[in-house]
């Protein structure tokens, strides 16, 4: 398997709304759509469609969602080998209101009842087998042991810092990450200050092949392990229905350029573009493109 993913695999009912509801009353919904989600899952169905070969490691409940979570990696073509569905739990469910004049999204969430995955109930021989191993630090502290037994097989390991999900005790995995791409937020929290060019050196310290900070329409930020820095512009786009979901598949393109052997600002302006048009349609796998269509926009742009 190219790329292994250990995430929460999720449904989301996206709406969209000309405004968020400010208090009691009706809302009117203009578009919908019922879909998989999560930042791992989408960016394993991400590289999936740009032709990498991915899997996902997680548990779901065996209800109607879980029933939907599987049939909707199927439909990316994610292999659910590794997928479980706990007995008599429930799935996780996310409600995604997104405001039709800017993309920009209010969500709530149904965590589901199923439990977490303990280390000894990882897919040893798939772990040590697969090119990249994809995490965010759900399912701890399984991901860590996850992550070790990738690294000594010789495969390396892919980190997700999401916004507003910096937490202390993610740094010994941090200390095992070769490609380790956050969010401006995830940055600011572990490195104590706004400045970009701080914020690098100190992800850098951690020693991965490639660090980066994602920063929405500013663009990202990267420093490979040798000290090279370079910036990624964000692609202008006329009409942008939904950020949601769009870091997770930056994520996912990224991953699947490395697969395909190509150098950092390569994978780095791949994952800008398909980030950039997964926001032209509602929900965070909306709009996921193939290579050849991803080729066709970085040709016109």
């Amino acid at each position: 398997m190219d790329i292994l993913g250990i995430g929460m695999s999720m449904m989301d009912s996206i709406q969209l709304v000309e405004e968020f509801p400010a208090g009691t009353g009706v809302t009117e919904v203009s578009e919908s759509a019922l879909m998989g989600g999560g930042p791992v899952p989408t960016a394993l169905c991400s590289a999936a469609r740009l032709g990498a070969s991915a899997a996902i490691i997680d548990r779901v409940g065996d209800d109607w969602r879980g029933d939907l979570i599987r049939t909707d990696y199927h439909h990316f073509g994610v292999d659910t080998t590794y997928l479980e569905q706990e007995e008599g739990e429930t799935s996780s469910l996310g409600i995604v209101l997104v405001r039709m004049r800017d993309g920009e999204r209010h969500i709530v969430f149904q965590k589901g009842s199923f439990h977490e995955l303990a280390s000894d109930e990882l897919p040893v021989e798939a772990l040590r087998s697969c090119r990249i191993l994809h995490l965010n630090g759900r399912h701890w502290p399984a991901c860590v042991e996850a992550a070790r037994m990738a690294r000594e097989a010789g495969g390396r390991v892919s980190f997700d810092g999401g916004a507003h999900r910096y937490d202390p005790k993610f740094e010994p995995l941090l200390e095992i990450v070769d490609i380790l791409i956050v969010a401006r937020d995830f940055a600011v929290q572990l490195s104590g200050t706004e400045d970009h060019e701080t914020q690098l050196r100190a992800l850098a310290e951690r020693n991965a092949e490639i660090v980066g900070i994602t920063d929405g329409v500013r663009g990202s930020w990267f420093r490979t392990r040798e000290g090279e820095e370079f910036h990624q512009a964000a692609f202008p786009m006329e009409e942008v229905v939904d950020t949601t979901g769009c870091g997770d598949v930056f994520h996912g393109a990224f991953l699947a350029s490395v697969i395909g052997g190509k150098d950092w600002q390569c994978c780095a302006r791949n994952a800008s573009a398909a980030a950039a048009l997964n926001a032209m349609r509602l929900g965070g796998r909306g709009n996921l493109v193939t290579e050849a269509e991803l080729q066709q926009f970085l040709a016109r742009n």
